[in-house]
């Protein structure tokens, strides 16, 4: 894989527009993510077929995957233990994030240097600024 980031291609992300809460809401992750972000969905739809997006984003230098097994109500319409699932689910996408660098896909590790924490690669470490922009 190439060092150089992956240009932003917002189609990339766009089957999961359909599962968020709010369709304007911006799916915050580097390229490196993406494709790790599209297998989490995929996975997730799998089980949870209407689940319900509330956002994705980088938190604490890992994949933040915030959904409902289904579209919330009042009253609530899933069980703990679908929840837990979804939970479970999510966890191992989290925990992949933590070894892939979030600007180009490659092999990375928690970078502490700058005000963000961020999971970067050797290179990527070195072109990416104190204000944190992938």
């Amino acid at each position: 894989m190439s060092s150089r980031p992956v240009p932003a291609h917002a189609a990339e992300l766009e089957p999961l527009r359909r599962h968020l809460r709010d369709p304007s809401s911006i799916l915050d992750v580097g390229p490196g993510w993406r494709a790790l972000v599209l297998r989490c969905h995929e996975a997730v739809v799998a089980v949870f077929p209407e689940y319900e997006l509330l956002a994705v984003k980088q938190k604490w230098a890992v994949l933040s995957f915030q959904a409902f097994p289904r579209p919330w109500k009042r009253g609530g319409n899933w069980t703990s233990d679908e929840a837990v699932r979804l939970d479970a689910l999510v966890a191992g996408f989290t925990a992949a994030s933590e070894r892939l660098c979030e600007r180009c896909g490659n092999a990375g590790s928690l970078r502490e240097t700058r005000r963000i924490e961020l999971t970067l690669c050797d290179v990527c470490e070195s072109h990416v600024g104190p204000d944190g922009r992938l």
